[in-house]
């Protein structure tokens, strides 16, 4: 368990990208997802985003990889994964969901200049 969550959301944020060059000729692809996942979170909320990620079926990085912040959401219930479910509890503690919405946001905005400092 990382103790200072900034440094475990810049490691989360690397993981993406890293994760991301692995994919072939998705490659491109995956990588403009971090700014459409940022805009849909921005404008529309963490379950929105979500939504999204499942849609484009880009959940394998982007929800997999947020799995170890979950750690720091207090939730009446425990979830072991970034499912439905866990996205609905979150729905009902407002400090929690934009506690998470914020974390978030920075794991994709460290995501984003990752992948320009790594270019390609």
């Amino acid at each position: 368990m990382a103790t200072n969550l900034d440094a475990l959301i810049n490691k989360i944020g690397f993981e993406i990208v890293k994760e991301i060059k692995n994919k072939g000729n998705e490659k491109t692809k995956y990588k403009n997802e971090i700014d459409k996942a940022l805009g849909v979170l921005a404008n529309d909320g963490v379950y929105s985003y979500y939504v999204y990620v499942k849609s484009k079926k880009i959940d394998d990085i982007f929800l997999s990889k947020l799995a170890e912040v979950s750690q720091f959401i207090l939730l009446e219930n425990s979830h072991t994964e970034l499912n439905q479910s866990f996205f609905e509890d979150l729905s009902n503690n407002l400090n929690s969901l934009l506690f998470f919405r914020e974390i978030l946001e920075k794991i994709l905005i460290y995501a984003r200049y990752h992948a320009k400092a790594i270019g390609e």
